[in-house]
């Protein structure tokens, strides 16, 4: 938390840049901090006063949030953070976005109004975004790049095992993983297979409690899915293992129009 000195903050620099008028919060929260990349959020600098997000990161990423904040999810009949916009420094390898601050309500995997609610937002993300030409230029998604996830995991597993910081207890774990994993990639083609029959559409990517907020309105609960860099083009059926897939059908089934509550739990399992 930082409350003195704000207006000299980096965040605060690139917003007034951004928006051109200069600001004075009254504080700056950082909401998280990962590899070369920071969230903020700026209390007073948003419209009439309100808070925003203000979130730095690689270039190459937040060119795929970018991407999804403005030019797919205004598209879509869904609810979703407002995008100011972004702003990229003229050197550097960061940039900065922009987005409204939907609060720190945070979705319940356990909570059977919160899966519902889940499931019928994440089938109209698959039904409706099948349709746009700007979501086939995000990355390729599907059995593929998971496979090739779990190939770099083994590598480097199995390249580390003679650390030496590590316990003979850790060791035996790691060769767990890497057996497991080696298990896993020998019966691929059946997780390709389960796949086969769903249609390509935009997959979220990573939609888990922390990356889904919630918001309480006068016509309900409202869910705001944020945290898109993992985003792609292609099988989406990593977005449905924390949904309700009866209700998540009762909407996919526009696009994916043979489809069944087996065929859909098959594809989630």
């Amino acid at each position: 938390l930082l409350a003195a000195g704000c207006a000299e903050h980096p965040a605060v620099t690139a917003w007034s840049e951004f928006s051109g008028r200069a600001i004075a919060p009254e504080r700056i929260d950082v909401l998280w901090t990962k590899h070369k990349s920071t969230t903020y959020r700026i209390f007073g600098a948003g419209p009439s006063g309100a808070s925003m997000i203000a979130q730095y990161s690689l270039a190459s990423k937040s060119v795929i949030e970018r991407t999804v904040y403005e030019q797919i999810l205004p598209n879509l009949p869904l609810t979703a953070p407002r995008f100011y916009g972004g702003l990229k420094p003229e050197s550097g390898e960061h940039a900065w976005m922009f987005l409204e601050d939907i609060g720190d309500r945070r979705y319940e995997e356990s909570n059977p109004e919160h899966r519902n609610l889940a499931g019928r937002w994440v089938g109209l993300l698959h039904a409706a975004g099948s349709s746009l030409p700007a979501a086939r230029s995000l990355p390729a998604t599907g059995p593929h790049r998971y496979l090739g996830f779990l190939q770099t995991c083994h590598r480097m597993i199995t390249t580390n095992l003679d650390n030496p910081v590590l316990l003979a207890d850790d060791v035996d774990l790691l060769r767990q993983i890497a057996a497991d994993l080696k298990r896993l990639e020998r019966a691929w083609a059946e997780i390709e297979q389960a796949c086969a029959d769903m249609p390509a559409s935009i997959a979220h990517g990573d939609f888990r409690p922390k990356n889904a907020c919630l918001r309480e309105r006068h016509d309900g609960l409202q869910l705001f899915p944020i945290d898109w860099e993992t985003a792609g083009w292609g099988i989406p059926a990593a977005d449905l293992t924390r949904i309700d897939l009866a209700a998540y059908l009762s909407v996919a089934q526009t696009w994916w129009r043979d489809a069944r509550l087996e065929d859909v739990e098959r594809v989630a399992a």
